[in-house]
């Protein structure tokens, strides 16, 4: 049995996780490589909104303490769960999105804490962009759950922090202005 890998895709909102998520996988069926794609946000969409609504919460809310405390964990747990399965099946599976508080908690690298098999290659990157043109990129996507970042935008870029795993560099940046053919062999050079 292989040992796949779990690659995670880091970054801020506007980053284009999900951007580099798909042309890297195009990349690899091209050549022939199976990957499973788990996005917290697709994962949990048919649930976390009504599970806000009855909490008495805007369906789109993603920043609420509320959403925070009572939603937030769930979805990423739920995305893990289903990651485990695939990789356990041998399936190699990136995770974007910016997985916070795994990140800081150091849990990101860790099979166990994550609660994936102990023989896959745990892989990370972080998206790095200038802000403004992170803030165009959520203007024009127009996702509803972005309105309180647009709404409150100089309190919401003010919070911003590199974490710090990746300042002390266990997890490696990857300029995301560069021309997309670096950025997907940064990423296969990663996964080497």
């Amino acid at each position: 049995m292989n040992h796949p890998t779990a690659l995670f895709i880091l970054g801020h909102a506007g980053t284009g996780k999900s951007f580099i998520t798909t042309h890297f996988i195009e990349r690899q069926q091209e050549k022939g490589r199976a990957w499973c794609v788990l996005d917290k946000d697709v994962v949990s969409e048919r649930w976390s909104g009504p599970f806000l609504q009855a909490l008495g919460q805007a369906p789109d809310d993603r920043d609420s303490p509320l959403f925070k405390e009572k939603v937030r964990d769930l979805e990423y747990l739920s995305t893990l769960r289903i990651g485990q399965d695939q990789l356990e099946l041998g399936l190699n599976v990136v995770f974007p999105g910016p997985w916070s508080r795994e990140l800081a908690s150091s849990a990101l690298f860790s099979t166990e804490a994550l609660g994936l098999p102990p023989t896959i290659h745990l892989r990370h990157v972080w998206l790095e962009l200038p802000l403004t043109v992170r803030k165009d990129r959520i203007v024009r996507r127009a996702d509803p759950r972005d309105q309180w970042k647009l709404d409150h935008w100089e309190a919401y870029a003010n919070a911003l922090q590199r974490p710090a795993a990746v300042q002390d560099g266990r997890v490696p940046v990857m300029d995301a202005s560069l021309p997309l053919i670096e950025q997907i062999q940064t990423l296969e050079a990663l996964i080497r």
